[in-house]
């Protein structure tokens, strides 16, 4: 059950959704990902299960859009959160440093999935930063929790 003072989570996934389904045929390559990752992290430790279902949609949507392999993203954000996480709070005390280093993990592991399955290409790397900044900027000043 969500709480009244909740963050419209489901808007804004519903927002990103239509966003990259609209933009991907423009070829602007915003997605981000790094906050459909904070949601997913949240609703996964909150236990919103409509949220985290739906989170997991707008992974899918991203990942069909950008020409990525289906459930990558979800793959990645469940090996951040049972793998990577658990470690980082055991060496930073900020939450906040600690939120920005786990989307900073997301898109490095995003970043060698999109290696893997595509050949090289350097603009991706830029790209993927630019997305991050975006994200860090939306994460750390509206979706902070």
């Amino acid at each position: 059950m969500l709480q009244k003072n909740t963050p419209p989570y489901i808007t804004i996934l519903i927002i990103i959704n239509v966003a990259n389904i609209f933009f991907s045929s423009t070829l602007i390559p915003i997605f981000l990902a790094g906050v459909v990752f904070n949601i997913f992290t949240v609703s996964m430790r909150k236990g919103y299960n409509n949220i985290l279902f739906l989170s997991i949609v707008t992974f899918l949507i991203l990942e069909n859009t950008q020409g990525v392999k289906l459930f990558s993203l979800t793959i990645i954000a469940l090996a951040i959160n049972f793998l990577i996480i658990p470690k980082i709070k055991q060496l930073f005390s900020s939450d906040m440093l600690s939120g920005f280093i786990y989307i900073f993990a997301f898109y490095i592991l995003f970043y060698f999935s999109i290696q893997i399955s595509n050949p090289f290409d350097l603009s991706v790397l830029f790209v993927l930063l630019a997305n991050f900044v975006i994200d860090i900027l939306i994460v750390g000043f509206i979706l902070w929790d």
